[in-house]
């Protein structure tokens, strides 16, 4: 029998079957072809790379080392450093010979607003960073200490915690390379001291490997210079906290902060078997309980005068009881520390706290809650080393890597500016490079001239999802450099 809805439906698949044929036949990839369109994979390195540009960091940093060009010919040194730090932000490929593959790239050349003529080959960069072998940590430092004053006047904060600490770079592979020397974490390599203010590296100084935290008056200089660079450019009588390790545990150093700079410390120390002895003699009622992040510490404070110290010190004592599992340590270990303080010692110091409202500062609980951001500081060596992607530096002359790794943490300072300032509503300011890399870098960008002007051209779903407009107009307005 005759079923007139079968007839329909046989014709329906047969549509159906040839609308399916002619979608394939338009969408199916067949053939490779090549464009001269300048297209890239690093569509945000144009974004970044203008930020920097608009806070006149290129014109500063050409007004500093400028004396580096010898000659007319060739590119400008703030050509050079342009590259360097889209270098760095890039990190597809951090050897030296990666600026050779892009030097064929109109691409990249467009995203950097120049001609292919104008990027520096390999060679050239060498060349480049050899000019840098009359060049100290002083001036690279200068530069640093002004982008510091600029983020403490935008972000304008009431008490300033800084931590110092060193971080090995480990370059055990590599026994030409000179000032790689044996580490304390037995390894071979560089350990530059490192001063922080959060997540920002504000004072470096590049060392060999063998130098050890608290070598020679490297310390105190540079918690001198920015002591007196906070004070003259910013605030005279902010309360100012350094955190440090046991490294750096020296009466010298703790009579300085406490007597000439007048600042406050909160700084680990060892454990002597005398001290031990003393608070395992300690009544047990006379212990506190302090919680942090599901851990519960038990706490003890104590007046402390080592050996070879004429000052008796605010020492505190802490001992995880429980950690988050609720398994509770009977014994000293890892988690047993002794800090020494002067919060709450000097009394001018101390109005001054009370005066900015951090009167909080001086509870024991709270100079505990300072020593364990140790922790959270020290997240910011992570950060660098994930910006370099690899710790071996490139060159066997120690200047010149001085010279690599002072212009990395440039790159690695301009990056936590930037997502604070240009990006803080696409991404948490808290993320790692390689997110920052993954999100913010890495799309696809067409650069098109037509009309007398050239655009930067990306999909709609691209540009809604990271709400590119704004982002463009961020950058185009920034903070600009202060000069000292």
């Amino acid at each position: 029998m005759y079923n007139k809805n079968d007839n329909n439906n046989q014709t329906q698949k047969v549509d159906n079957n040839m609308r399916t044929k002619e979608s394939e036949k338009q969408v199916k990839i067949t053939k490779l072809a090549i464009t001269d369109d300048k297209m890239s994979g690093r569509g945000g390195l144009f974004f970044f790379l203008k930020y920097v540009e608009n806070i006149g960091f290129y014109r500063r940093f050409e007004d500093m080392f400028g004396f580096l060009r010898t000659s007319k010919k060739g590119l400008r040194i703030q050509e050079f450093i342009k590259q360097v730090l889209a270098h760095f932000i890039d990190g597809s490929d951090m050897s030296m010979t990666a600026f050779d593959r892009r030097k064929s790239d109109s691409g990249y050349a467009a995203l950097l607003e120049y001609d292919k003529e104008h990027l520096a080959s390999s060679h050239q960069m060498k060349r480049f960073f050899a000019k840098f072998l009359v060049v100290g940590n002083l001036l690279f430092r200068k530069i640093l200490a002004e982008l510091f004053i600029v983020r403490l006047r935008i972000e304008k904060p009431k008490v300033i915690v800084l931590f110092g600490d060193t971080m090995v770079l480990d370059n055990d592979d590599a026994d030409k390379r000179q000032g790689v020397e044996p580490t304390y974490k037995k390894k071979k390599g560089f350990q530059p001291l490192h001063l922080s203010w959060g997540t920002y590296l504000i004072d470096v100084v590049f060392r060999k490997g063998s130098t050890h935290s608290n070598h020679g008056n490297d310390f105190l200089r540079a918690v001198t210079r920015i002591t007196v660079l906070i004070r003259k450019r910013y605030c005279v009588d902010i309360p100012i906290i350094l955190l440090t390790d046991s490294g750096f545990l020296d009466d010298k150093n703790l009579r300085y902060f406490e007597e000439k700079l007048k600042i406050f410390y909160v700084c680990v120390g060892k454990q002597y078997p005398e001290l031990k002895e003393y608070v395992q003699a300690c009544d047990a009622s006379a212990f506190k309980e302090f919680s942090s992040k599901k851990q519960l510490w038990h706490f003890i404070e104590f007046g402390n005068r080592l050996k070879s110290w004429a000052t008796l010190r605010r020492c505190i004592f802490t001992s995880l009881a429980a950690d988050e599992t609720g398994q509770l340590n009977l014994d000293f270990a890892k988690t047993d520390l002794f800090i020494y303080t002067n919060l709450g010692q000097d009394k001018t110091m101390t109005e001054q706290l009370i005066k900015a409202g951090a009167e909080a500062y001086l509870q024991p609980e709270k100079i505990i809650e300072l020593n364990h951001q140790r922790g959270r500081c020290e997240l910011v060596h992570r950060s660098i080393k994930e910006l370099a992607t690899k710790e071996q530096l490139p060159f066997e002359m120690f200047a010149m890597n001085r010279a690599y790794y002072h212009l990395m943490v440039l790159a690695h300072f301009l990056f936590e500016a930037y997502k604070r300032d240009v990006a803080f509503d696409v991404i948490p300011s808290t993320v790692y490079p390689n997110t920052f890399r993954r999100r913010l870098i890495d799309f696809a960008a067409k650069v098109v001239a037509t009309g007398g002007k050239v655009y930067l051209k990306v999909t709609q779903a691209l540009h809604d999802g990271l709400n590119l407009s704004k982002l463009w107009t961020r950058c185009m307005q920034p903070e600009p450099i202060l000069l000292l």
